[in-house]
C-alpha cells in the first residue's frame, strides 16, 4: 500500500512539473513587441503568428497605414478607436478601408497587435 501511495505522489509531481514546463516553454516563445497602459488596462502587443492571418487584410492595412500615418498612430495609441463608429466615420478613408475589406475591422478589434504598432502616449 505504501508503495502505491508513493508511486501516486511521484506520478502526480511529474505530471504537475511537466505541465509547468509546458507553460514556461510556450510563454518563452511569446514575443511581446510593446505594451500600452491606460488606467488599469494593459494591452500587450505580441508578434503575430502569420499562419492564421489574412494576408490580404494585412496588406490592405499596411498600405492604408503607410498613407495615413496619423490615423495609424492614433489607433496604435488607442486601439479601442477601431470599434468607435464616431471615430471611423470622422475619417472617410478609414471607413472606406473597412467597407472595402469585410472582416478587417473585426479582426483588428479582436487582435489589434496583429495590425497596429503600439504607441506609448507618455513617450
Amino acid at each position: 500500500m505504501r508503495h502505491k501511495v508513493l508511486a501516486a505522489v511521484i506520478a502526480f509531481t511529474v505530471l504537475m512539473a511537466a505541465h509547468a514546463f509546458a507553460q514556461t516553454d510556450s510563454d518563452a516563445g511569446r514575443k511581446v513587441l510593446g505594451t500600452v497602459v491606460n488606467g488599469n488596462t494593459t494591452i500587450e502587443f505580441e508578434a503575430a503568428n502569420r499562419s492564421d492571418l489574412d494576408n490580404q487584410q494585412l496588406r490592405a492595412w499596411g498600405d492604408f497605414a503607410a498613407a495615413h500615418a496619423k490615423i495609424a498612430s492614433a489607433l496604435g495609441s488607442n486601439p479601442s478607436l477601431i470599434s468607435n463608429d464616431g471615430y471611423v466615420n470622422k475619417h472617410a478613408d478609414l471607413a472606406k478601408l473597412f467597407t472595402d475589406n469585410p472582416g478587417l475591422r473585426d479582426a483588428m478589434a479582436a487582435n489589434p497587435g496583429n495590425f497596429v504598432v503600439p504607441v506609448n502616449p507618455s513617450e
